[in-house]
């Protein structure tokens, strides 16, 4: 077994030789034998002294590992299950910067190395007016995802084999079979032939009585559905096709209405009589933080007066989670489906408001017991940074211990803010229309933005209501204040499916659902809608390669970065992956699907595989 220990970085602050301990910065890369593919999932453990430290291997190979030592030397033990270990002492001079880069050499070297990432597949977007939205058709209708059509159903004047063959000859037909019960023949079109024309041809036979297209059928629960709203507004909603909306509001009606599942919007003024939104309104339990009063009308002559407001950022919010959908009117909501109220709680005065109004706005959502608060804002003082003693975070605590789940923009300053930045509110940052981070929801990773929602970019915005009085009822915006919303109406949506799950539950199955943006950043996921209401995570993966020669099989399994591997003989596979959104042990519409074959050659090892899930027609 070869070992290779070619460099070593250690980073040291001062000289190791004394006896005062030394703080170190050990890190490095795992390669696979005499290739440059890294070694994922590879456990690192240090051991100085009586302590032992450990850490794993990132996607890239790579690891970090601080450590605090007064010894000149330590031992390095790497461990692969896939891998012989390597461990060996490593010396620490003082003064020195050293890198190590590690090869494992495999146990199975007649194998070959096929590793790479599942996700899901991004929706596709396309241009529509200003905005983008899925490649679906615009009406209000439920429609499967059909294959091309292949078949006509023949009722001919005479049944018999000879009539079926002659009929068949006669058109071409690649095929035919027969059902003699119903004396029916099935025909199956020529290659290079339009079923259109093919059946024209058959209706125009003159041995034939009747011809139609011979359709698929499959039962409702089986069926991978979209729900398409009628809002002649909808095309311009890029932002609700992204995270796979139109599927999980399919899968949201087939279900039936539980209890209302309510929301407080804290935010500013909203237009209450607004035709698209006022059906959803809970106006009885309103309130006006900043007036202490049941005021909550936003009006055109508060945005007239203001010289940097063009917009009613609280109808704006309110529209993105809740406009009345399918009314022929306005824009689509994202909690489309289920029975849902906004209570609309006002802590911005013209836009801008004061901690103390966000506590007892969030104080008043608790004495109301909401299910989900939404905020679409951020303190900006760099600064503020409330210790437990703090009466917002007093506030925050209060909510969370009643269970509700609180949703707040990232803020647009590229660093987290709060109430965001308190770990028991969900954090919400943005992504634009082509799947990108903004460079304004650009957080460093030590900031942990892990969840991420349509936020838009001044180029493609969100379209949502706007004040209906002095102005057209509806506007673009961008920003986390619109990426917020979104997270609050999927919360909404999986918490009609289970009214018992908590708010820690919600979050993590956004996560656990959510999309990876960027693989360098594999905790940086995009709210799938679709995943989260059938809970179906990545994890629930069955990955497999079955050789088409053999017919064996060998399975693996993604870790929660979502890499996956094996080793396999060489051959002819074919790759497959299948989430069972039914849970019945088939492959139904509605799953997730991916099929590709691969060819294996013997030590042409890779780590590019690339599994895109589909959802199933």
């Amino acid at each position: 077994m070869k070992k290779l220990l070619i460099l070593l970085v250690i980073l040291l602050t001062g000289c190791l030789g004394s006896q005062q301990a030394q703080h170190v910065t050990l890190t490095g890369v795992i390669y696979h034998h005499d290739t440059a593919i890294p070694i994922v999932g590879a456990d690192i453990t240090i051991r100085t002294g009586n302590r032992i430290l450990s850490t794993r291997t990132e996607l890239d190979g790579t690891f970090a590992i601080q450590i605090r030592t007064k010894n000149s030397s330590i031992k390095l033990i790497v461990e692969h299950p896939e891998y012989y270990p390597l461990e060996g002492n490593i010396r620490l001079k003082p003064g020195m910067q050293e890198h190590i880069v590690l090869e494992l050499e495999p146990k199975r070297i007649e194998r070959t190395l096929m590793a790479g990432i599942i996700d899901y597949a991004l929706p596709e977007l396309h241009i529509a007016g200003r905005g983008l939205a899925a490649a679906l058709d615009s009406s209000s209708a439920l429609y499967p995802v059909e294959a091309e059509l292949t078949e006509i159903l023949v009722e001919p004047y005479t049944y018999s084999e000879a009539e079926a063959a002659a009929i068949a000859e006669s058109l071409g037909a690649e095929s035919y079979r027969l059902y003699p019960a119903p004396r029916l023949i099935v025909l199956t079109k020529p290659a290079g032939t339009a079923i259109d024309e093919f059946l024209a041809a058959a209706r125009n036979h003159p041995l034939i009585l009747h011809a139609d297209l011979n359709l698929s059928i499959s039962t409702a629960a089986q069926t991978a559905l979209t729900l398409i709203p009628n809002d002649p507004y909808y095309d311009k909603q890029w932002n609700l096709a992204a995270i796979y909306l139109p599927h999980a509001w399919q899968r949201i009606h087939e279900q039936p209405n539980q209890r209302p599942i309510r929301i407080a919007v804290l935010d500013s003024l909203i237009d209450t009589n607004h035709p698209d939104l006022k059906q959803n309104l809970n106006l009885t339990d309103a309130y006006n933080a900043v007036k202490q009063s049941k005021t909550v009308s936003d009006y055109a002559g508060r945005l007239n007066n203001q010289e940097h407001t063009l917009l009613s950022h609280g109808t704006h919010v309110c529209g993105i989670i809740a406009a009345v959908t399918d009314n022929h009117a306005g824009v689509a909501g994202t909690a489309w489906g289920i029975n849902v109220e906004v209570i609309p709680i006002v802590v911005l005065n013209e836009d801008s408001g004061t901690i103390s109004d966000l506590i007892a706005g969030i104080y008043q959502a608790v004495e109301l017991d909401v299910d989900i608060i939404n905020m679409s804002f951020a303190i900006t003082d760099p600064f503020f940074e409330p210790d437990h003693k703090h009466p917002l975070t007093k506030a925050v605590n209060a909510a969370a211990e009643r269970g509700i789940l609180m949703a707040a923009a990232a803020g647009n300053y590229a660093r987290l803010l709060y109430p965001a930045k308190y770990p028991q509110v969900v954090a919400v940052g943005a992504v634009a229309h082509d799947y990108s981070i903004p460079d304004y929801s650009a957080y460093p990773a030590a900031d942990q933005v892990t969840i991420f929602a349509p936020g838009g970019t001044k180029s493609e915005q969100i379209f949502s209501t706007d004040l209906s009085t002095g102005g057209s009822g509806y506007a673009y915006a961008h920003g986390t204040s619109m990426a917020a919303p979104h997270a609050a109406g999927a919360a909404a949506l999986i918490k009609a499916t289970d009214p018992n799950i908590t708010s820690g539950e919600i979050e993590q199955l956004l996560w656990e659902t959510g999309i990876i943006i960027d693989h360098e950043q594999p905790q940086k996921r995009l709210i799938n809608t679709y995943a989260a209401v059938t809970r179906t995570p990545i994890a629930n993966a069955v990955i497999t390669f079955r050789d088409l020669d053999s017919a064996s099989k060998f399975s693996a399994v993604p870790d929660p970065n979502r890499y996956f591997y094996q080793f396999l003989p060489s051959g002819t596979y074919l790759l497959t992956a299948h989430i069972d959104a039914d849970q019945n042990q088939k492959l139904n519409s509605g799953d997730w699907y991916f099929e590709q074959e691969i060819t294996v050659e013997a030590g042409q090892h890779s780590s590019d595989l690339e599994i895109l899930l589909q959802i199933y027609p």
